[in-house]
């Protein structure tokens, strides 16, 4: 790596905070007051989505012309796919709680290099949280470095699970609702920061896309934990499919709960018809 991208490199990783944290006082000027629509596959989208998204970008475009950008509310840059930089944006993850006045949202920013996951930047405006990554350098939330522990699965722990199961509820789910307690707080990039920060153990997602957790598998996996599609196998590099938007099924936590909920979720696979 050449003395010039690595200048680069940190840019990229200060810029990625910095334009969360701008993305989410932006946020906050429409929270409880933003405009809701409904896009035709049935989901949630606000005026704030739109306006939080077309700032990141022009403020990314401005510092690097050259890199890519996509974001969940559609491509903004074309002709860029083989760009060694990505930029993945979720303005607002956790639109149904923004659009409600709920909290539980958060301002998304990944940076993708050859597709892998580089930086992310994730930020929590109510709570004034940042998370915040670059590959080799450790996690952090705010001032705080994080770091993973390999506690197992118990009574204790707590996971996530995202809802409505269309086709049924596996019977590993079911297994894990019995066992354990079920948290949701409805933002997805969210979720696996607090599995960075030790508070969930478990999150498992069987429809969710590249920009709910581009910007905080950073996180997750400087801090130690564990991040993988359903079948072990790795997520990334993110597949040309999945940045346009094509759904992925996940199973995150710290080293020793993603193992035990991996074998779950294996041990159904194997016994279906």
């Amino acid at each position: 790596m050449s003395a010039d991208e690595r200048i680069g490199t940190a840019v990229r990783e200060r810029l990625a905070a910095d334009l969360a944290v701008r993305g989410g006082r932006l946020a906050l000027e429409y929270f409880h007051r933003a405009q809701v629509s409904w896009k035709p596959d049935g989901s949630m989208v606000t005026d704030a989505d739109v306006a939080v998204q077309e700032q990141l970008a022009t403020e990314i475009a401005r510092a690097f012309p050259d890199d890519a950008v996509v974001g969940e509310e559609g491509q903004l840059e074309d002709g860029r796919g083989e760009a060694l930089y990505s930029w993945v944006l979720d303005p607002i993850d956790g639109t149904n709680n923004f659009g409600r006045g709920l909290p539980g949202f958060a301002v998304s920013i990944g940076v993708l290099r050859n597709r892998q996951p580089f930086a992310g930047a994730v930020y929590d405006p109510l709570t004034r949280w940042l998370f915040t990554a670059c590959a080799g350098r450790g996690a952090w939330l705010n001032d705080w470095p994080l770091r993973t522990r390999p506690v197992p699965l118990s009574r204790s722990s707590l996971v996530s699970i995202r809802s409505p199961l269309e086709h049924g509820v596996p019977p590993f789910v079911e297994e894990w609702l019995r066992r354990y307690r079920l948290r949701r707080f409805g933002s997805t990039a969210l979720h696996l920061c607090y599995v960075a920060l030790g508070a969930l153990d478990l999150v498992h997602d069987h429809r969710a896309s590249v920009w709910d957790i581009a910007g905080a598998a950073p996180v997750l996996l400087e801090a130690g934990g564990v991040l993988t599609g359903v079948d072990g196998g790795p997520l990334f590099p993110a597949t040309p499919a999945q940045m346009a938007g094509a759904s992925l099924a996940f199973v995150a936590g710290n080293p020793a709960s993603h193992g035990q909920a991996l074998a779950d979720v294996v041990a159904a696979s194997s016994l279906a018809p």
